[in-house]
């Protein structure tokens, strides 16, 4: 339990009441920042295995192909 004399002084104090929550909401997001940053950057050096990356090549699906293979099939003329 925390002493009435301590929770007095924690609502007089406008440094303890708003100073310190902000400076550890600047620290805490300046260390979460940090963390996320650096999962764009780790991501970027990891290197597909090349069988997986020959696949990925080959198997290109574009928007206009996938607009002739639904659309036009039954219509038999597309634009």
């Amino acid at each position: 339990m925390v002493p009435p004399a301590v929770v007095r002084a924690w609502r007089k104090n406008k440094t303890l009441r708003y100073g310190v929550p902000m400076l550890l909401l600047i620290v805490g997001g300046s260390f979460g920042l940090r963390e996320f940053s650096q999962i764009r950057y780790d991501a970027v050096k990891i290197k597909i295995d090349p069988e997986l990356e020959k696949k990925l090549k080959m198997n290109k699906i574009s928007l206009e192909s996938e607009y002739e293979k639904d659309y036009c099939k039954p219509v038999e003329t597309c634009i």
